[in-house]
């Protein structure tokens, strides 16, 4: 169920929390397969005049029929120019074009910015040769890199092919997250930029105590060294696991006071580092609030009290909804027992209930898919989540995925929107995003000025 790194190992066994627990330094690996708004801007687009020096050599403009560059910002028949990695300006109807520019024209189309998924587990698969089915024995795992490596870059252009370019991946096993986005942004591995958390931060009532696995920390003092210590590995968010449950364990019980909450937030804000905490059933989201954290992952049922906190400090409400109805419908799959239906289906109209409660109360809420195994196909089904049971407009949707998740991620200066001097990341769509189900019906994707997704369709 719920931010769930993989299922629960025998009884008896070590390793990590329940969550995310592995056997070994590469376990669990695995792959899914290789595997428009007809509205007018509600905000106008601000003036970008062209320049007449424009040195048109190293610049590509998109056409298109509509280029929606920020929720509620639609120019219609406009056009995106490119400068290398980043966006140079966007042109209205008519405008002219730069002369000796190379010239796209994908003219039926609308371009939205890059997608945003800001809970996925990138390196959590399985190996296609379970038949994409749960292993009868979670141990019989994939053993070395050269295994690993091609299931994580098939789940990066999986997400990349739905128009995610970015991604918040919040745990992994020995920093694998952090080496595969340093991959990627070498050129070497084809997925979506990563702001990965590591190991991330669990307690000890998350698993035997003689677990020695990475990111393990008890007590105040532990965990503002663990926090430290996966700051200096290069992790861009710090992850907290607060409660337990995950797989088809639907529980939410405390696993860290408020003091060790407290000590891992004031580390890594002193460090300019956003913190995500891990809280399934809400109980324990007041401490995670009072404590400062940017978000929190999966809570349901929170109190009218617990969500104006919320919003008066800006935290965060990841909801991932889709992905326990995406365990639900594959229980057989996922080999657990029958009688969990009926549990899943309670916990998502909490879930959902929570999400419109949230939404009323003017929390902010961002997409978080919680991929993980063969579920990366499923990350963008949230949207739909948040428009026909939430009740979000398509733009309100959208902007979980763009401008206020990359306000979450503290990158609001760079992605989330198409504006001048951002970085080239935009989804080409067949559809105006008036119904949230065209956000499906991807085309082409860029990222940082680059075609890394483009379906048989593509064209004018």
């Amino acid at each position: 169920m719920v931010s769930r790194g993989r299922l629960r190992p025998p009884d008896g066994a070590g390793g990590r929390p329940r969550e995310h627990a592995r056997p070994r330094a590469w376990a669990l690996v695995g792959l899914l397969a290789a595997t428009g708004l007809g509205c007018r801007p509600e905000q106008p687009v601000p003036d970008q005049p062209v320049p007449a020096n424009i040195p048109a050599s190293n610049l590509t403009v998109y056409k298109f029929a509509r280029v929606i560059t920020a929720p509620h910002q639609v120019v219609e028949g406009g056009a995106v120019v490119v400068d290398g990695k980043r966006f140079h300006s966007v042109l209205a109807a008519g405008e002219p074009l730069p002369a000796g520019a190379r010239i796209v024209d994908r003219g039926r189309y609308t371009a939205i910015p890059g997608l945003i998924d800001a809970h996925t587990h990138i390196t959590f698969c399985w190996d296609p040769a379970w038949g994409y089915r749960a292993p009868t024995d979670p141990f019989q795992i994939a053993q070395s890199k050269a295994q690993l490596e091609p299931l994580v870059e098939a789940n990066g252009r999986t997400l990349l092919s739905l128009g995610v370019t970015t991604i918040r991946d919040l745990g992994s096993d020995n920093q694998l997250d952090l080496e595969t986005a340093a991959r990627i942004e070498a050129g070497e591995l084809v997925g979506p930029r990563i702001f990965g958390a590591g190991d991330g931060v669990w307690s000890s009532r998350l698993a035997p105590k003689e677990s020695t696995r990475p990111g393990q920390a008890d007590g105040p003092e532990q965990v503002a060294a663990t926090v430290r210590r996966e700051i200096e590995a290069g992790v861009k968010v710090v992850k907290l696991w607060a409660t337990t449950g995950s797989d088809d364990d639907l529980s939410g019980e405390r696993t860290y006071s408020y003091e060790e909450i407290k000590a891992a937030v004031d580390i890594a804000h002193a460090h300019g580092i956003p913190v995500a905490v891990h809280d399934t059933l809400g109980t324990v989201t007041d401490d995670i609030v009072r404590a400062g954290a940017d978000s929190v992952e999966h809570p349901r049922k929170l109190s009218p009290d617990t969500l104006a906190a919320m919003r008066e400090r800006g935290v965060v409400y990841v909801p991932t909804i889709h992905h326990n109805r995406y365990y639900r419908d594959n229980i057989d799959r996922f080999g657990f027992s029958p009688d969990k239906r009926a549990a899943f289906d309670a916990f998502i109209a909490d879930n959902i209930a929570t999400a419109k409660a949230a939404r009323a109360a003017g929390v902010t809420i961002v997409m978080g898919s919680d991929a993980v195994y063969t579920g990366f196909g499923e990350s963008t089904r949230e949207l739909d989540v948040f428009v026909h049971d939430v009740g979000m407009t398509p733009m309100e949707a959208l902007a979980t995925a763009t401008t206020d998740a990359a306000k979450l991620l503290r990158a609001d200066d760079r992605i989330g929107a198409i504006r001048p001097h951002y970085l080239a990341d935009f989804v080409v769509i067949d559809g105006d995003l008036s119904q949230i189900e065209h956000i499906h019906n991807v085309v082409e994707v860029v990222k940082e000025g680059a075609v890394v997704f483009q379906a048989a369709a593509a064209g004018n």
